[in-house]
């Protein structure tokens, strides 16, 4: 579990289905106590290559958050 501002975030692993099983990565980010977020979880909506891109989208989703756009 990492954080960034107020937010929780973590990066999860995930299996992508093509044509073969390739690994992708996803963000979870969970805002208990942080306004304007509900208390619940936030999914990344799309599968990452890599951690660390996870881990920027998960940085910029908090960000659009805090600025009320996320």
């Amino acid at each position: 579990m990492e954080q960034y501002s107020c937010y929780k975030f973590e990066i999860k692993k995930a299996i992508f289905m093509k044509d073969i099983a390739e690994l992708r990565y996803v963000y979870e980010i969970y805002g208990t106590g942080c306004l304007p977020y509900d208390d619940g979880v936030i999914e990344s909506s799309e599968w990452f290559d890599t951690e660390q891109e996870a881990r920027y989208a998960a940085i910029g989703h908090i960000t659009l958050l805090e600025n009320g756009e996320g």
